[in-house]
C-alpha cells in the first residue's frame, strides 16, 4: 500500500480502552469487525465504520467481543 496510513488493530471486550490522539491534519476512520464498541461516544456495531474528521483524538472504549481497526489517514486537500 503506497499511502500515508497507519493501521491500528485492537481486541475489546470488557474493560479494555484505547485512545490515540491525531496530529494536525490527519483523520480517522474506525471499522468495528465483529462485535460493538463506545468510539467517542458513538455506539457503531458489527461491520459499522465511523469517520472522525474533526475530533483531535479516538478513544475506544466499552467492547463487547469487538475486533476494532482505526485507520489514521492524512487529510485529503
Amino acid at each position: 500500500m503506497y499511502q500515508d496510513v497507519r493501521i491500528y488493530a485492537g481486541l475489546f471486550n470488557g474493560e479494555e480502552r484505547a485512545k490515540l490522539e491525531l496530529a494536525q491534519g490527519r483523520i480517522a476512520y474506525v471499522h468495528v469487525v465483529p462485535g460493538s464498541v463506545s468510539v467517542n461516544s458513538i455506539e457503531p456495531g458489527a461491520g459499522d465504520a465511523e469517520k472522525l474528521a474533526i475530533e483531535r483524538s479516538v478513544d475506544i472504549t466499552g467492547g463487547t467481543n469487538a475486533e476494532v481497526l482505526v485507520f489514521d489517514l492524512s487529510r485529503i486537500a
